[in-house]
């Protein structure tokens, strides 16, 4: 039977990695006010939803690393898929708040293993001068993904309603993992070189003084900005400057597609150049001066414009993602590729988990300065204000660290 083409494969692969990224970025940021009003929860569980699901999609990528250097990425890319898609549908029939965190878990648990799946194949079906390339090919077409979770999603919302957009698009991803699978299973795949892990190895990751800085840098600079790309940043709008549910999301949308045009960008010329600690010092700059930018404009102008020049900078920001992959696995031996770049993942998602409880708790401390309109609660601008300035202190430290950070790896033993 005839292999299908790289191209097909590659796209193949990617059209399941765009759900799993709508998933991280839609829920609960552009439904913040609907499922509330819905559930009549609090600011702290409904962030709490966000949050668990970034802590099991966290604690899943060093364990879906290991897994993808063992068996192969196909095999554990087919599993995340699946799940994935059961998950997405039952999401939107759930009537408890039990049953929100439950399959929003199972959301986070599956996509644990897509996009780590995806670094896998990527690494070994492509030689290594074009891994930058293809990397930012693929986080383009996943960031798609984050693109429709923001207006086009809000839209649809505005028409269907929150469960039955979201049973929709969990149809959808259902139809392609069913032809990712079909397709796998008639045609056949490469095969992804499996490697025998060792924990001497992993503790070698750990150990690395080169991937020291990259633990640290990453997680603050990409947790911030996911901070408000699919938490708190349509909500702010809608708080602060009484934005419409359709203007605030569309702020959001142009951060996300922004962020996805200088991913590419940022990954293409890391590529090109082989410049790794410019890129990366100079994108964690851009997010604390768009920070600074975000805390004046909140206490002393209140210029719309400012707001979205400031989403923008911190989309700029954040745009290194790839950068940050690219040279954790340059540091380490590629018989443990996936297994370093689940590790970086692992500790970047925990982080992003831990920011928006640290978030919701925050809210929640300014309630009784709040105001409740309609089942929707409204907060004060002295809770973003301190929201801000503690992502003020996180965003330094990263800068700082990023400095730490090596342009060039030697040559490491396989």
């Amino acid at each position: 039977m005839k292999k299908m083409s790289s191209v097909g494969l590659f796209l193949l692969l990617n059209s399941v990695y765009f759900f799993s990224y709508f998933q991280r970025v839609g829920i609960p940021g552009t439904i913040f006010n609907e499922l509330q009003s819905t559930f009549s929860i609090s600011a702290t569980t409904i962030v709490g939803l966000g949050s668990l699901t970034f802590f099991v999609y966290g604690l899943m990528q060093i364990f879906s690393g290991v897994l993808s250097d063992r068996f192969g990425g196909f095999k554990t890319f087919l599993i995340g898929a699946f799940l994935l898609s059961v998950s997405s549908i039952l999401f939107s029939f759930s009537h408890s708040v039990s049953m929100l965190f439950t399959t929003r878990a199972i959301v986070g648990f599956s996509a644990g293993f897509i996009y780590i799946s995806l670094i896998k194949i990527l690494t070994t079906i492509y030689p290594e001068k074009k891994f930058p390339f293809y990397l930012g090919i693929t986080l383009v077409l996943g960031y798609s993904g984050g693109i429709f979770a923001t207006y086009p999603l809000e839209r649809l919302v505005s028409y269907l309603g929150w469960r039955n957009s979201l049973f929709l698009i969990g149809i959808i991803c259902s139809i392609c993992t069913i032809i990712c699978f079909s397709v796998f299973r008639i045609s056949g795949t490469p095969s992804t070189k499996k490697q025998t892990f060792s924990l001497p190895l992993l503790m070698g990751v750990l150990k690395n003084t080169r991937s020291l800085p990259l633990f640290i840098s990453s997680p603050i600079n990409f947790g911030i900005y996911f901070l408000f790309q699919s938490t708190i940043g349509k909500k702010f709008l809608q708080d602060f400057c009484a934005f419409s549910s359709s203007d605030a999301s569309l702020f959001t949308f142009i951060m996300m597609i922004t962020n996805t045009v200088f991913t590419f960008v940022s990954s293409y010329t890391s590529g090109l150049t082989g410049k790794r600690r410019s890129i990366i010092t100079s994108a964690t700059f851009i997010t604390l001066t768009a920070l600074l930018i975000l805390f004046l404009n909140l206490s002393f102008l209140n210029k719309k414009g400012l707001f979205l020049v400031s989403y923008i900078l911190l989309a700029i920001g954040a745009a290194a993602g790839p950068v940050y992959t690219t040279t954790m696995k340059e540091s380490n031996a590629i018989s443990i590729a996936a297994t370093s770049v689940g590790l970086l993942n692992t500790i970047s998602y925990l982080f992003i988990g831990f920011l928006g409880w640290c978030t919701g708790f925050i809210l929640d401390h300014f309630r009784n300065a709040s105001v409740e309109k309609e089942g929707i609660i409204i907060y004060p601008p002295s809770a973003y204000r301190a929201i801000f300035l503690f992502c003020i202190i996180l965003a330094v430290c990263s800068f700082l660290v990023s400095l730490l950070i090596k342009d060039k790896h030697t040559k490491i033993m396989q």
